[in-house]
């Protein structure tokens, strides 16, 4: 995992102070949903959208730093063969927040994947999970109730989410050629 950790509530706070009208969860789902498409903007480009996906005319200073730290945490969690990466959700005591930041979460990975046009045919399992996250996204879970059996559900729904999200960026960001030959050759078959 990468030394960054860029806090669910600093950030919240950061997007509220600036007037943004997004929360923390769906703005990480909305970075992890542009990487996992194979999208690579420069600061430039990153700095635009994150502005007009939380409806800013501009990224004070300090939002701008966190938001280009967590592209980049994102991006090396996403690709991290330990499957490090973790969802930006609320840690609330609250269930019912909790979840609510996850359907959150799948809105801006949809939002994010759709912004970041992926190139080619989107494998089967891909293409599954996403409409997985589209029914994620519409679930109202101000209804959960602090409980050990929601508890349990929301975790195994998280974790799919979590593994759903490596799985699309593995299966849409295939290793380039220097990637691949970086590791050593396995015996050859005949």
């Amino acid at each position: 995992m990468s030394a960054v950790q860029i806090s669910f509530d600093d950030l919240a706070n950061q997007i509220v102070a600036a007037g943004g009208k997004i929360g923390p969860s769906e703005l990480h789902g909305f970075i992890c949903g542009l990487l996992a498409a194979g999208a690579r903007p420069d600061k430039s480009r990153w700095q635009k959208e994150i502005g007009e996906f939380l409806d800013l005319d501009a990224l004070p200073a300090d939002l701008s730093r966190d938001a280009l730290a967590l592209i980049e945490q994102s991006r090396q969690d996403l690709a991290d063969k330990n499957f490090s990466f973790q969802p930006l959700l609320s840690t609330s005591d609250e269930l019912a927040e909790r979840g609510q930041t996850l359907c959150l979460w799948c809105e801006g990975f949809l939002h994010g994947f759709g912004i970041g046009k992926h190139v080619g045919e989107l494998p089967p399992t891909s293409s599954e999970a996403l409409k997985d996250f589209a029914e994620i996204a519409q679930l109202d879970a101000t209804s959960l109730e602090n409980g050990a059996e929601q508890e349990r559900e929301l975790f195994e729904v998280q974790e799919y989410v979590r593994m759903a999200a490596l799985n699309i960026f593995v299966e849409c960001n295939p290793p380039s050629a220097a990637e691949a030959s970086d590791k050593p050759a396995g015996p050859t078959l005949h």
